[in-house]
C-alpha cells in the first residue's frame, strides 16, 4: 500500500449518499453456499469502547482518520493487551465427570493500531477474494470473510449436500493451536505473494513485524500492578512509561501470531492458501467436496474406502506447513439410506456447533449445558449483588436478566440465535431443545431468592 491511506471507505460515490451497497467480492449477489449477502454503509470501522491504552476513537474521529503510508510505517504502536479465555468442556458420561478446559490466548490492539490494522486487512481481503476466484477456492474457505454469511448457513449447507447424496462418508478434522503454530516464513511468503511484491514495502513491513514479533501485556500483569483500570483508558502515558513498560512482552519464536486483531483472521487464511488448493483439488477429482471454517474442516467422500488415503494426504500437507491436527476431534461418520431414510453410523458429526444424524439436526448438547451453566452463574451473580446493595427481593428488576437468557430478550442473545439457527435449518429438533428454557430460569431464579434472602417475596418483573 502506497500513497494515502484513506481509513474510511467512500461507499458513497458508488452507492450514492445515504444508501447500501450488497458486499459481492465473496458470493455474488446470491451469497456463498445459500447464504445471503450482508449489507455495509461508509461505516466501514466500528466505534469501539473497550479500555486500552489509548483513548477510544469516536465517529468523527474514525471518519477524519488518514494516513499516509510513511505514517503507518514510522507508526508507534502499543503493545497488545492479553488475557485467556476459557472454554470448559464436561463430559457427563463417565462417573465422576470429566472436566476438559480449552484455554485461547486473545490478543487485543489499541485503538488507534486497531484502526490502522482495520485498515489495511480491508485492502488485502480485496486481493485476497481476487486469489481465491483465481484459484477457484471461494466456495471452500468460510470463515473471516465479509459478506458470504455465518456458521447456520454453511452448517445448512453442508447437511443439505449429505441428504442429496445419500450415501457417503463425512469427515471433520480440527487444528491444533491454528493461530499459535502459523509460521512466520511461510506467512511472509504467501503475503508477498497475494500483495503482488518480492519485498514488503515500509508501512507493510511493519505491520507484519508488529503481528509476527508481537509485543502483548497481560491484562492479569496490569491489575496487579494499578489495580483494576477505571475511565476511558488503562493509564496515562507517564504511568505507561514507568509502569507498563517493564511488563511487556514480546513473541520471539518463529512462528505464531495473536488472536484478536483485525488482521489476524485474514492472515491465517492466506496461510492456508497452498493448503486449501492442494486438498480441495485432491477431494473434488474423486468426487467429493471441501470446506474450511477457520481451523474446522470438513470433508465429503463418495465413499468410504478413501478415508485412510485422504488422511494420510491432509496430515502430510498440514505437516509441510508447520501444523497438525488434532486426532482426538476427529470425527468419521458414514451416511445410507435404508429406504426413504438417511441414517447415520460411526463418530457422531458435529459441524460448526450443530450435531446431524440424517435426520435431525439439533444443537450440541455441550452448548446447551453451557448456556445453562452461564444462565445460572450470571443468575447468582445478579441477586447476589442485589441482596449486597440492599435492593429487597420484590424489587429486583427480573427484567434485566430475562432479556438476557429468553426468547424474550435481545436478538443476539444465545436463545434468539438458536431459534433463528432452527428456522434456517428447518429443525423441530432445536426448538424441542429451548422449549424449557423459560422453567430453568424461574427455577434457577427461585433458588437465588431462596439462597440470598431469608425470606422470599413477590419478585417484580
Amino acid at each position: 500500500m502506497t500513497g494515502v491511506t484513506t481509513i474510511r471507505q467512500n461507499v458513497n460515490a458508488v452507492a450514492g449518499p445515504g444508501r447500501n451497497i450488497i458486499v459481492n467480492a465473496a458470493g455474488g449477489a446470491q451469497g456463498l453456499n445459500g447464504t445471503r449477502p450482508r449489507r455495509v454503509t461508509s461505516r466501514t470501522l466500528k466505534v469501539r469502547e473497550y479500555k486500552h491504552f489509548d483513548d477510544p476513537l469516536d465517529r468523527a474521529a474514525l471518519d477524519a482518520l488518514v494516513l499516509t503510508s510513511d505514517q503507518v510505517a514510522q507508526h508507534a504502536f502499543f503493545p497488545l493487551l492479553a488475557y485467556t479465555k476459557t472454554r470448559r468442556k464436561i463430559d457427563f458420561s463417565v462417573f465422576p465427570p470429566v472436566v476438559d478446559e480449552k484455554p485461547r490466548e486473545i490478543k487485543y490492539a489499541a485503538h488507534m493500531d486497531s484502526a490502522i490494522y482495520a485498515t489495511y486487512a480491508s485492502v488485502l481481503a480485496d486481493k485476497y477474494e481476487a486469489v481465491l476466484a483465481q484459484r477457484q477456492l471461494g466456495s471452500s474457505v468460510l470463515a473471516y470473510r465479509g459478506g458470504i454469511g455465518y456458521n447456520v448457513p454453511f452448517a445448512k449447507s453442508l447437511f443439505d449436500e449429505i441428504r442429496t447424496r445419500g450415501e457417503c462418508s463425512v469427515i471433520c478434522l480440527d487444528i491444533s493451536k491454528f493461530f499459535d503454530c502459523l509460521n512466520h516464513t511461510n506467512l511472509r511468503s504467501r503475503l508477498m505473494g497475494v500483495l503482488g511484491c518480492d519485498h514488503f514495502p515500509d508501512d507493510w513491513l511493519s505491520i507484519f513485524r508488529r503481528l509476527t514479533r508481537f509485543e502483548y501485556v497481560e491484562a492479569k500483569d496490569i491489575e496487579a500492578r494499578l489495580g483494576k483500570p477505571k475511565g476511558r483508558r488503562i493509564c496515562s502515558i507517564d504511568v505507561f512509561r514507568e509502569v507498563i513498560r517493564k511488563l511487556i512482552r514480546r513473541n520471539q519464536k518463529d512462528h505464531g501470531i495473536p488472536q484478536g486483531t483485525p488482521l489476524s483472521g485474514l492472515l491465517a487464511n492466506i496461510y492456508m492458501l497452498d493448503f486449501d488448493a492442494t486438498v480441495k483439488a485432491w477431494v473434488e477429482a474423486r468426487g467429493g467436496s471441501y470446506r474450511r471454517y477457520s481451523d474446522d474442516i470438513a470433508v465429503v467422500l463418495p465413499r468410504g474406502d478413501l478415508e485412510a488415503e485422504f488422511l494420510t494426504l491432509i496430515r502430510a500437507e498440514a505437516s509441510a506447513i508447520h501444523l497438525s491436527l488434532n486426532d482426538k476431534k476427529t470425527c468419521r461418520t458414514q451416511f445410507a439410506t435404508q429406504g426413504s431414510t438417511l441414517v447415520s453410523a460411526g463418530d457422531q458429526l458435529q459441524y460448526l456447533g450443530f450435531i446431524f444424524d440424517g435426520a435431525n439436526i439439533r444443537i450440541r448438547s455441550e452448548s446447551m449445558k453451557a448456556f445453562y451453566a452461564r444462565m445460572k452463574t450470571n443468575l447468582r451473580r445478579y441477586v447476589r449483588a442485589a441482596k449486597r446493595d440492599g435492593i429487597p427481593a420484590d424489587e429486583i428488576r427480573k427484567r434485566v436478566v430475562i432479556g438476557r437468557f429468553t426468547h424474550w430478550g435481545d436478538s443476539r442473545n444465545f436463545v434468539q440465535y438458536a431459534y433463528r439457527a432452527a428456522r434456517e435449518l428447518d429443525s423441530p429438533a432445536i426448538r424441542r431443545q429451548l422449549r424449557n428454557h423459560v422453567g430453568i430460569f424461574d427455577r434457577y431464579w427461585a433458588q437465588m431468592i431462596a439462597k440470598f434472602y431469608s425470606e422470599a417475596g413477590n419478585v417484580a418483573d
